[in-house]
């Protein structure tokens, strides 16, 4: 039973990585640099939906997911793990709130991998940038 856990996890991180990597590519350059908090929040936030959702589909538990979250978001942004732990410590209460980035990037990463054609895969990745085309248009 543990080792199957173990497996899980590192299914999720795994397939978490590979899913960002691709909707972070779909995004404008300098994204890591940015330093608008709202476009900040935005990415991490869906970044946050998308990995509790794939840890939920495989049946992971809260700490398994947060630790997950934390080291894709880390990986990802190339974040110190203090600036991860203070963004992600907001994102349950954004969650409560239904912050649309962290519900998208949910929904994103699972229709991404129920996808049958690498079109509807690219649809799901470019999700992200739609929501930055949005901030910055407001």
């Amino acid at each position: 039973m543990h080792h199957n856990h173990e497996e899980n996890i590192e299914a999720v991180r795994k397939m978490a990585l590979q899913f960002l990597a691709e909707v972070i590519g779909q995004c404008p350059a300098g994204l890591e640099n940015n330093t608008n908090r709202d476009i900040v929040f935005a990415v991490v936030g869906f970044q946050y939906g998308a990995v509790q959702s794939a840890a939920y589909v495989a049946g992971l538990g809260e700490d398994a997911s947060l630790r997950i979250t934390e080291d894709v978001v880390q990986t990802i942004n190339g974040m110190d793990k203090e600036r991860v732990s203070k963004f992600l410590a907001l994102m349950p209460m954004l969650a409560a709130k239904e912050y649309p980035p962290i519900g998208i990037g949910g929904k994103a990463i699972i229709a991404f991998y129920n996808s049958t054609t690498d079109e509807a895969k690219l649809e799901t990745a470019v999700s992200l940038r739609e929501i930055l085309r949005q901030i910055d248009e407001s």
